[in-house]
């Protein structure tokens, strides 16, 4: 692999502004980790537990081996966004995914089909329970999970129960997708740094926009060349899992298509983003070694340089690579990035496609054999 690429001032600039969004969610995330910790223990000595939550998120896996993921919180907190919802109101609900409180060493219990796993909460909630060799009902691609609470730290534990949604691509899965999330799907104003703080404070699932003709991509790519294909949808990004629910609910409401998310913890430890989603995609490759895949991602951060090495690594699982040009005040040097990152995915056996709108990567998936053409 060639060394690195000179970085031009436009995205040096997009980085910075996407760092700081970074940034007020982690000072958020870690005061949130030093209250909870005293208050939890002040509680495991003297207090009860109050109704439970466990908010389960999107999983994955193969027929031989998937995991259940979620996070156990206290339920009179966190609250799912409406329509009807005013800005203060969306406002506040911002703010409490970030003071929810979770409910750490707690045991719980997983079954998928005949198997079942038991685990623990870590410090913030989170549990990561694998589940070997599930023996699953039906051959659909969509499984549900069951995960019950079996014991806590605290007092006052009543039954509490789960379902948890976990995609195991079918046999007629032609190809999987991998996407970014943030100027990638959803439009964050990330060239407008005034603007961004706003709408992400004060917007909501339901006034929160997607870029023009995503939905009708990300649905073309879904259903293949049959069709039908069924094709796996996965959603990677380093917003924390606090946004999870928002998240959620804004690709339901703009009807994408149904997949997991991969998104990231930043309590007190930050991991780098980078490394983040590196891994996230280096997983997927690994766990569905049969199926090619399409990347997409913008050009604000690192996704062309990641999907490129990605590309190298897997050589021959990388259909096409999409990247969503966020533009910049240096166009030429904008366009001197995006032809040298272009030419380089050419060494690597891929294309690489830097588009404004997404009807450029569907008509670039028709010709390409990668969905139905029109």
């Amino acid at each position: 692999m060639s060394g690195p690429l000179e970085e031009t001032q436009a995205t040096k600039t997009l980085r910075t502004r996407q760092r700081l969004w970074a940034g007020m969610l982690r000072f958020f995330a870690r005061i949130e980790l030093v209250v909870d910790r005293v208050v939890w223990g002040l509680r495991r000595r003297f207090g009860r537990l109050g109704p439970l939550q466990i908010v389960t998120y999107r999983g994955f896996g193969t027929r031989e081996h998937a995991v259940v993921r979620g996070r156990l919180l206290e339920a009179s907190v966190l609250e799912r966004s409406l329509p009807a919802d005013t800005a203060f109101r969306n406002f506040r609900r911002m703010l409490r995914r970030f003071f929810s409180r979770e409910v750490p060493e707690a045991t719980l219990k997983a079954a998928l089909g005949a198997s079942a796993v038991g685990g623990t909460t870590d410090d913030e909630g989170y549990f990561d329970l694998p589940v070997p060799a599930p023996a699953l009902p039906s051959r659909e691609s969509w499984q549900t999970a069951e995960v019950e609470v079996v014991s806590t730290q605290v007092r006052g534990l009543l039954p509490t129960r789960a379902a948890a949604e976990i995609l195991i691509p079918g046999d007629s899965a032609e190809l999987g997708v991998i996407s970014d999330i943030d100027d990638t799907v959803l439009q964050t104003h990330v060239t407008q740094t005034l603007k961004m703080i706003i709408v992400t404070l004060f917007g909501s699932a339901f006034t929160r926009m997607p870029f023009e003709g995503t939905s009708e991509l990300y649905r073309a790519l879904a259903a293949g060349v049959s069709g039908h294909a069924d094709n796996p949808v996965f959603y990677v990004s380093k917003s924390p899992w606090n946004l999870y629910d928002f998240l959620v609910d804004f690709m339901d409401h703009h009807q994408l298509p149904r997949g997991p998310l991969l998104l990231r913890d930043i309590g007190l430890r930050e991991a780098p983003p980078v490394d983040h989603k590196s891994a996230a995609v280096r997983q997927l490759l690994d766990t569905y070694q049969n199926l090619p895949f399409v990347l997409i991602g913008d050009s604000g951060e690192r996704d062309p340089e990641i999907y490129l090495e990605t590309a190298a690594r897997y050589p021959g699982r990388i259909s096409a690579i999409y990247i969503r040009d966020l533009g910049g005040k240096n166009r030429k040097q904008a366009a001197g990035r995006a032809q040298t990152l272009c030419d380089r995915a050419r060494t690597y056996g891929t294309e690489m496609l830097w588009i404004e709108h997404a009807s450029q990567a569907l008509a670039h998936a028709q010709k390409n054999g990668l969905t139905r053409g029109q």
